[in-house]
């Protein structure tokens, strides 16, 4: 049976459009969970990631700026939806060619729609389809590859015309070669051999073949260069630097990376068990299950088609199966989605089992993988990890941080997204607007230990070069240190150290507030326990400093910037409470300082507000003050 034009499949269409709007609609309005934050802020400067680089990928996210809707961040994690809906298109172009010579008419389309159904319940496919990440634009990439391989195949098979399908695969694995070539290596096998008959026939009847892969070669390598274009004026920092042929090559194959994981021991047979369970469990077990029994089955039918789907999975676990594993990382989820899309192809191929049993027994698969289907969707929705509409993420991160603060400032902050969400990498590693956020930074670095930053930090501040290589020894920033570079660069200071304090966050309630340009509320704080939470913080570090350091002068002056910030902070908030006990710690240190005496005078304003004025003139008061960073509300007296 021929191949249905693609604008004549509504079935593809609709997967398309159910798992572009399902992801887009749970995708995290802000940056989120590790890389996202680095991808969104390349996405917006152009520049450069790290390891192994994605030209492919931040060649095509620079496209999101131009979208009139939603927060930068929320329309790069736009862009992860909607190759997760080119995803679901292309399983159920892959599920109806696999169904071709065993079923006809209306049980290809319920077979081909359950395949469908197996990669949209994962929630392995949701946790990097609601977020910017690279892994929708790999599967996209490799089931095209794959697609167009197995036409490749069957039009040899029966000496039909190739049709550019051959070119159509080394097309699609050379966007994936430029996305993430380490997951299309490990998804080219099986496209192999799905396309050995063609390539077969090419190789005898036509040399120039061999030109053909030499010109793909070359546009993979000439593609990389772009790295190098970009990194121009925005150096990669963490494991390598693009704008050196060396570093070139070590971003290119990420090899402080691939070093980290050749060190590690790992059992690889547990491994791969341990992420076929992950799969599995992550598609809610029933069409996982079904898929892993069609699989099983496919030996019965004896074709190069369930040969390539069984390769496919062991390749896709294997693909994640050679490194340490972390069932919580979305990273891990990520690699492994052609062995996801492999199990729920091979739902189909149980349909292709079962092609001579009774018609009802289709019906009745069709109605038990909604019924699995339905029964998963509450489980996506309810799982932050595969839900992250509702994240909260500041709005200085997505917004301030870019428009507002001079290039060449130091920020000072404790943001535990400039090392955890890698929302602020960008920031704390020098490039553009060229912030140095000097608490963190040089805890950064990943595998090198934050000394590609060290290098960079002492090109560009020569005269703080001990700062830097004492800093990666005890990887911290030095106080002395600090203060020095405080006293050389603008400031732009800030302190939120569990983005407990931002008065506004993203996010989108209603399908209209997520088209707003900006939809912000204020959230919910428990103020008793936010309070309690920071006296046991401070009280810590407190216990943890000797006489000598509270004697030295530079510690206090730390100390008594931090305790301004959160001071300043709580006030913006109209946190009363709190902000007079930060004032009452920077008291403690320096009772003679004109900042304290002036942030005293902001908490006795606010007293004075409530009790003369009530809610109405205090929440106004607030509001007021709430528009001033830390510099702009200190600058004069309340």
């Amino acid at each position: 049976m021929p191949d249905r034009p693609l604008r004549q499949d509504p079935l593809a269409w609709a997967a398309f459009a159910v798992a572009m709007a399902a992801t887009g609609l749970c995708a995290a309005p802000a940056g989120s969970w590790l890389d996202s934050g680095e991808f969104i802020a390349a996405a917006r400067t152009l520049g450069v990631v790290h390891p192994p680089g994605h030209p492919a990928w931040l060649s095509l996210s620079g496209l999101s700026e131009l979208l009139p809707l939603g927060p930068h961040a929320a329309r790069v994690a736009w862009l992860s939806a909607l190759f997760a809906g080119a995803a679901a298109l292309l399983q159920v172009r892959l599920a109806r060619l696999l169904l071709a010579d065993y079923l006809i008419g209306w049980q290809v389309e319920v077979w081909a729609g359950l395949a469908a159904l197996g990669l949209l319940a994962s929630g392995s496919l949701w946790q990097v389809a609601t977020r910017a990440e690279v892994y929708t634009l790999a599967l996209a990439g490799n089931l095209w590859m794959l697609l167009a391989a197995l036409r490749a195949g069957r039009a040899a098979e029966r000496d039909e015309p190739l049709g550019g399908h051959l070119g159509a695969a080394a097309v699609a694995f050379c966007v994936g070669a430029l996305n993430h070539h380490y997951i299309a290596l490990f998804a080219l096998p099986p496209a192999v051999l799905a396309a050995w008959p063609a390539l077969r026939r090419v190789a005898g009847r036509d040399r120039r073949l061999a030109l053909a892969l030499l010109a793909g070669c070359a546009w993979l390598a000439l593609a990389y260069l772009a790295l190098w274009l970009r990194a121009g004026s925005d150096v990669e920092l963490r494991w390598g630097d693009p704008t050196s042929l060396r570093g070139l090559w070590d971003t290119v194959t990420a090899k402080h990376f691939q070093r980290s994981v050749a060190a590690a021991r790992v059992h690889y047979g547990d491994n791969g068990m341990v992420l076929l369970a992950m799969v599995v469990d992550s598609g809610g077990i029933a069409l996982p299950v079904a898929g892993l029994l069609g699989l099983g089955l496919g030996g019965l039918l004896r074709t190069r088609a369930a040969a390539v789907l069984a390769a496919t999975l062991l390749l896709g676990l294997l693909t994640k199966g050679l490194m340490q594993i972390d069932t919580h990382n979305a990273d891990d989820h990520g690699y492994v989605l052609m062995a996801v899309a492999a199990l729920a192809l091979g739902v189909a191929q149980l349909g292709a089992v079962l092609a001579r049993a009774p018609k009802a027994a289709t019906w009745l698969a069709g109605g038990l993988g909604l019924v699995a289907a339905g029964l998963q969707v509450p489980a996506l929705l309810g799982d932050v990890a595969s839900n992250p509409a509702a994240l909260r993420a500041p709005e200085t991160v997505d917004s301030r941080a870019r428009r507002e603060v001079a290039p060449g400032s130091v920020v000072l902050t404790n943001y535990y997204g400039a090392q955890y969400s890698e929302a602020a990498f960008r920031l704390a590693e020098g490039r553009r607007p060229d912030w140095q956020v000097v608490h963190l930074s040089f805890r950064v670095g990943d595998t090198d230990g934050g000394r590609g930053h060290a290098a960079w930090f002492q090109s560009r501040y020569p005269q703080l070069a001990p700062l830097a290589a004492e800093a990666v020894r005890l990887q911290a920033a030095p106080v002395p240190g600090l203060v020095a570079l405080l006293e050389q660069q603008p400031v732009y200071a800030e302190l939120d150290p569990q983005a407990r304090l931002e008065p506004e966050v993203w996010r989108f309630g209603t399908l209209l507030q997520r088209l707003a340009p900006k939809a912000e509320r204020a959230a919910p704080y428990d103020l008793v326990q936010l309070r309690q939470a920071q006296d046991r913080g401070w009280q810590d570090l407190y216990s943890r400093l000797t006489p000598a350091d509270l004697a030295d002068h530079p510690t206090r002056m730390v100390l008594l910037l931090q305790h301004a910030l959160q001071a300043a902070q709580a006030l913006r908030r109209g946190w009363r409470d709190t902000a007079r006990d930060e004032v009452a710690r920077a008291w403690a240190l320096a009772p003679q300082d004109q900042l304290v005496a002036r942030l005293q005078r902001y908490v006795a304003v606010l007293d004075a507000t409530w009790q003369q004025g009530g809610p109405p003139a205090y929440a106004a008061k607030v509001r007021e003050w709430r528009g001033r960073d830390f510099d702009a509300l200190l600058a004069r007296d309340p």
